[in-house]
């Protein structure tokens, strides 16, 4: 196509040649990417493990409410059950340290 141009006189020689580049990637590149990738689980990880306890906080003050299933009542009286989304102990369960509390006799309900 440049020669066509510069046969015809509308480019001139120095102009006709072709152009090249030689792209590449370079490290501080994948460093950044990497970087950027490894941010984002640990900002997934520290905001989900405070939405649960937010979330855990809030269940703990209303004594209502299921631990796993939430309960709506509907219009016709029935109960329906509903499934809550996935937690920070369901996503990251290495990372947590199950813990067996003992109730005492007053907190038991019979």
């Amino acid at each position: 196509l440049f020669s066509s141009l510069s046969y015809f006189g509308i480019l001139e020689e120095r102009y006709a040649k072709c152009f090249r580049i030689e792209a590449y990637v370079e490290l501080g590149s994948w460093l950044l990417v990497t970087s950027s990738l490894l941010l984002m689980l640990q900002f997934h990880f520290v905001s989900s493990a405070a939405k649960q306890l937010i979330d855990d906080e809030k269940s703990n003050s209303e004594s209502s409410k299921l631990d796993i299933e939430e309960v709506r009542s509907t219009a016709e009286g029935q109960k329906a059950v509903t499934s809550i989304n996935p937690r920070f102990t369901d996503y990251y369960s290495f990372a947590v340290v199950k813990v067996q509390k003992r109730l005492s006799q007053d907190e038991v309900e019979l």
